[in-house]
C-alpha cells in the first residue's frame, strides 16, 4: 500500500531559505534527514491506504478544503523538542490547530487509520533538523540556532497530499481553499 502524508508546503522563496538552513545543519552536524522533505507544516503524519482509495481521499480533501479560508502564518526564530529536533517557530498556532482538528475529523470519518498513523495534538513547526541529529551534536547545533533570528510570513491558501514513491516524497496534488 502506498504511503501518503498531508502538509502545508511553503512558498518557494521561504522554502529556499529553509533549505539553506537544512544544508548548513547537514554539513556542520551530519544530520541530513530533514533534507528528504520540502519545508512543510505537517497536518497528517504518514499513513497508508489502498491505492484504489486515492481518488476517494482526494475528493474528501477537496470537499474539506472548500470549507476553509486563507489565513496568515508568521514564522519567528527557532525552537526545539527535547534533544532531537530543531525547528522554526510558528507564531499564533490557532488557525493551524483548528485546520488540523477539522481535517482529522474528515479523515477519521472516511478512512480507517492505524493508531500509529494518528495524532490528536499538534505543535505546528517547520523542522530543520530531526531524527538523525546525533545527541552528542545536538547541544552544539542548538547553541548555534537558539539565539539566531528568523522571520517571515506567508498566506496559507492550500495544503498538499504527498505520496512516497519508494525513495522520496512527491507532491501528489495541491488542494486549494474556497
Amino acid at each position: 500500500m502506498p504511503l501518503y502524508f498531508i502538509a502545508i508546503t511553503l512558498p518557494e522563496e521561504i522554502s529556499m531559505r529553509i533549505k539553506s538552513l537544512k544544508l548548513e545543519i547537514a554539513e556542520k552536524y551530519e544530520a541530513k534527514h530533514a533534507l528528504k522533505l520540502p519545508a512543510h507544516i505537517t497536518l497528517q503524519i504518514p499513513f497508508k491506504i489502498p491505492e484504489t482509495e486515492e481518488e476517494k481521499l482526494i475528493e474528501a480533501l477537496q470537499g474539506f478544503a472548500e470549507t476553509q479560508n486563507n489565513f496568515q502564518v508568521e514564522l519567528k526564530d527557532f525552537g526545539r523538542f527535547s534533544q532531537k529536533v530543531i525547528f522554526i517557530n510558528i507564531e499564533d498556532h490557532k488557525e493551524l490547530i483548528n485546520l488540523h482538528k477539522d481535517l482529522q475529523a474528515i479523515l477519521h470519518k472516511n478512512f480507517s487509520f492505524k493508531k500509529h498513523e494518528t495524532f490528536s495534538k499538534i505543535h505546528p513547526h517547520i523542522s530543520i533538523a530531526s531524527r538523525d541529529l546525533h545527541y552528542k551534536e545536538f547541544p552544539k547545533a542548538w547553541a548555534d540556532f537558539k539565539t539566531r533570528k528568523f522571520t517571515d510570513s506567508f498566506s496559507v491558501k492550500n495544503f498538499s497530499l504527498l505520496k512516497h514513491n519508494g525513495k522520496v516524497w512527491e507532491n501528489c496534488i495541491d488542494i486549494y481553499f474556497n
